[in-house]
């Protein structure tokens, strides 16, 4: 049992390395930060709800919102892994690589609200820093968008792109509310409602194109020449 385990962790041990490293780096980044801005490491660690004695419903919302990031990442990743061979990299793989960038980048904002006006990570991260307002972030994310959708619109364009349509749809309604600062009934259900359609909308385009670039990589596997049998005899 002992030499069990001991051959696999050498065997594992690149990928314990790829795994733990980034964790270490990420404690490392809570210790920094944690000594620029002045909140204690117990903050960074702790679940909010604990921190802020409130209700752990709070927020369920825009954490499920966050989770469907994640998913959508994941799976343009994953994908780009499974796909890539030793040929030269398709314009396939280039778009669900970049792709994935772009939902990170997106998971990022969500989660620690770079774009905000008010109770964003910028200011606490960079307080001098004055002109990243809530207007130029929003900018920035369009260039990015508007970059990304030149760079890869022939691909865009042959693949079933309806969900991807409506996802920019639903994220322009729940921007305009509240770049414009529309006032509104429901106010919170409408804005973070047509954003959570949004990123389900994300979600949805890329699982159907990563599902159906997968199956036909799969179904271009050629069948071994001979149908016989291994080991069969060959008199």
């Amino acid at each position: 049992m002992t030499y069990k385990v001991l051959a696999q962790i050498k065997n594992l041990f690149p990928v314990i390395i790829k795994l733990y490293i980034p964790i270490v780096i990420l404690l490392c980044l809570v210790i920094f930060v944690s000594s620029i801005t002045g909140v204690s490491i117990n903050s960074f660690m702790n679940d909010p709800s604990a921190i802020a004695r409130t209700n752990p419903f709070v927020g369920v919302v825009s954490n499920i919102g966050i989770l469907f990031w994640c998913a959508a990442a994941s799976i343009c990743f994953f994908s780009f892994i499974l796909l890539r061979n030793n040929s030269i990299r398709n314009s396939l793989q280039n778009f669900l690589l970049a792709s994935g960038f772009v939902t990170t980048i997106l998971l990022l904002d969500d989660l620690f609200l770079f774009h905000e006006e008010n109770w964003n990570s910028r200011s606490f991260l960079f307080p001098n820093i004055t002109f990243l307002s809530e207007k130029v972030i929003y900018i920035s994310y369009l260039v990015i968008i508007l970059f990304y959708l030149a760079k890869f619109r022939r691909i865009i364009l042959k693949s079933d792109f309806v969900l991807l349509l409506l996802a920019f749809l639903f994220f322009g309604i729940s921007m305009s509310i509240d770049f414009f600062d529309i006032s509104l009934l429901n106010y919170a259900i409408v804005e973070d409602g047509c954003k959570l359609f949004g990123i389900v909308s994300w979600f949805g385009y890329f699982s159907v194109l990563c599902f159906k670039a997968i199956q036909l990589d799969i179904s271009k596997i050629k069948e071994p020449k001979s149908t016989k049998p291994i080991g069969a005899s060959t008199k």
